[in-house]
Protein backbone atom coordinates (compact mmCIF):
# COMPACT_ATOMS: atom_id res chain seq x y z
CA UNK A 1 0.00 0.00 0.00
CA UNK A 2 1.54 3.03 -1.29
CA UNK A 3 1.70 6.43 0.98
CA UNK A 4 1.90 8.68 -1.99
CA UNK A 5 6.18 9.24 -1.83
CA UNK A 6 8.17 9.16 -4.34
CA UNK A 7 11.84 9.46 -5.00
CA UNK A 8 15.27 7.08 -6.15
CA UNK A 9 17.13 6.24 -2.75
CA UNK A 10 20.40 4.44 -2.33
CA UNK A 11 20.21 2.25 0.56
CA UNK A 12 23.88 0.74 1.99
CA UNK A 13 23.77 -1.37 4.72
CA UNK A 14 25.77 -4.82 5.08
CA UNK A 15 23.20 -7.04 6.85
CA UNK A 16 20.47 -8.54 4.36
CA UNK A 17 17.62 -8.81 6.05
CA UNK A 18 17.88 -5.04 7.01
CA UNK A 19 18.84 -3.78 3.92
CA UNK A 20 15.73 -6.04 2.79
CA UNK A 21 13.11 -4.63 4.97
CA UNK A 22 14.33 -1.13 4.83
CA UNK A 23 13.94 -1.53 0.66
CA UNK A 24 10.67 -3.57 1.18
CA UNK A 25 9.35 -0.79 3.45
CA UNK A 26 10.49 2.23 1.37
CA UNK A 27 9.39 0.19 -2.11
CA UNK A 28 6.08 0.29 -0.78
CA UNK A 29 5.55 3.66 0.26
CA UNK A 30 6.62 4.53 -3.33
CA UNK A 31 10.33 5.28 -3.48
CA UNK A 32 12.31 3.45 -6.10
CA UNK A 33 15.09 1.59 -3.79
CA UNK A 34 18.52 0.76 -5.00
CA UNK A 35 20.65 -1.41 -2.02
CA UNK A 36 23.91 -1.95 -1.55
CA UNK A 37 25.98 -4.40 0.60
CA UNK A 38 29.45 -2.93 0.32
CA UNK A 39 30.62 0.91 0.01
CA UNK A 40 32.20 -0.40 -3.97
CA UNK A 41 28.41 -1.37 -4.77
CA UNK A 42 27.07 2.04 -3.81
CA UNK A 43 30.44 3.46 -5.65
CA UNK A 44 28.92 2.15 -8.73
CA UNK A 45 25.45 2.54 -8.72
CA UNK A 46 26.16 6.59 -7.73
CA UNK A 47 28.52 6.22 -11.11
CA UNK A 48 25.57 5.36 -13.08
CA UNK A 49 22.24 7.02 -11.25
CA UNK A 50 21.25 10.15 -9.82
CA UNK A 51 19.67 9.49 -6.40
CA UNK A 52 17.15 11.81 -4.71
CA UNK A 53 18.43 10.52 -1.12
CA UNK A 54 21.29 8.41 0.40
CA UNK A 55 20.25 6.41 3.37
CA UNK A 56 23.26 4.68 4.97
CA UNK A 57 24.37 2.71 8.16
CA UNK A 58 26.71 3.41 10.25
CA UNK A 59 29.02 1.35 10.98
CA UNK A 60 27.67 -0.71 8.02
CA UNK A 61 31.02 -2.99 7.56
CA UNK A 62 33.52 -5.30 9.38
CA UNK A 63 36.90 -3.48 8.24
CA UNK A 64 36.40 -0.61 10.96
CA UNK A 65 34.25 2.04 12.52
CA UNK A 66 33.80 4.29 10.27
CA UNK A 67 33.21 3.03 6.94
CA UNK A 68 29.96 4.62 7.12
CA UNK A 69 31.49 8.26 7.59
CA UNK A 70 34.19 7.65 5.08
CA UNK A 71 31.47 6.80 2.47
CA UNK A 72 29.61 9.86 3.51
CA UNK A 73 32.30 11.97 3.11
CA UNK A 74 33.73 10.46 0.18
CA UNK A 75 29.66 10.92 -1.43
CA UNK A 76 30.27 14.79 -0.26
CA UNK A 77 33.22 15.18 -2.70
CA UNK A 78 31.47 13.93 -5.18
CA UNK A 79 28.08 15.51 -4.89
CA UNK A 80 27.51 18.94 -2.68
CA UNK A 81 23.94 18.24 -2.92
CA UNK A 82 22.02 15.01 -1.78
CA UNK A 83 20.67 14.54 1.17
CA UNK A 84 22.64 11.64 3.25
CA UNK A 85 20.92 10.42 5.99
CA UNK A 86 22.70 8.27 8.16
CA UNK A 87 21.18 6.34 10.62
CA UNK A 88 23.74 4.25 13.80
CA UNK A 89 22.93 1.77 16.31
CA UNK A 90 25.68 3.98 18.25
CA UNK A 91 25.46 6.28 21.25
CA UNK A 92 24.21 9.67 18.73
CA UNK A 93 26.83 12.06 21.15
CA UNK A 94 29.84 9.52 19.96
CA UNK A 95 28.81 9.88 16.24
CA UNK A 96 27.23 13.19 15.81
CA UNK A 97 30.34 15.98 15.25
CA UNK A 98 31.90 13.34 12.77
CA UNK A 99 28.85 13.12 10.83
CA UNK A 100 28.62 16.49 10.59
CA UNK A 101 32.15 17.16 9.71
CA UNK A 102 31.67 14.10 7.13
CA UNK A 103 28.47 16.01 5.23
CA UNK A 104 25.80 13.85 6.50
CA UNK A 105 22.41 15.78 6.23
CA UNK A 106 20.57 14.07 8.99
CA UNK A 107 21.60 11.54 11.57
CA UNK A 108 18.86 8.84 12.79
CA UNK A 109 19.44 6.05 16.27
CA UNK A 110 18.50 2.38 15.24
CA UNK A 111 16.47 0.68 15.00
CA UNK A 112 13.76 3.65 13.49
CA UNK A 113 10.14 2.88 13.13
CA UNK A 114 9.75 2.91 9.12
CA UNK A 115 6.89 5.76 9.72
CA UNK A 116 9.64 7.87 11.63
CA UNK A 117 11.97 7.28 8.33
CA UNK A 118 9.71 7.73 6.01
CA UNK A 119 8.84 11.33 7.27
CA UNK A 120 12.85 12.31 7.82
CA UNK A 121 13.11 10.94 4.12
CA UNK A 122 9.76 12.83 2.38
CA UNK A 123 11.54 16.05 4.51
CA UNK A 124 14.97 15.65 2.87
CA UNK A 125 13.67 15.49 -0.22
CA UNK A 126 12.01 18.41 -2.36
CA UNK A 127 8.85 17.25 -3.61
CA UNK A 128 8.93 13.69 -2.35
CA UNK A 129 4.80 13.20 -1.30
CA UNK A 130 2.75 13.40 -4.25
CA UNK A 131 0.70 16.81 -4.81
CA UNK A 132 -2.33 14.73 -4.32
CA UNK A 133 -1.64 13.51 -1.00
CA UNK A 134 -0.42 17.12 0.47
CA UNK A 135 -3.86 17.47 1.43
CA UNK A 136 -5.44 17.06 4.68
CA UNK A 137 -7.09 14.21 5.37
CA UNK A 138 -10.80 15.25 6.24
CA UNK A 139 -11.21 13.48 10.03
CA UNK A 140 -14.54 11.80 11.18
CA UNK A 141 -16.64 13.20 13.38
Amino acid sequence: MSCGMHGKILLLDSKPPVRGATARHLTAAGFTVFTARTDAQARSLLDTNLFDAVLVDHPFGRAGMDEGLTFARELRVQDAQVPILLMTALPLEEVRHLAWASGVTKLLPKPQLMPVLLLHLSALIPGAAHEDQLEPALMRE
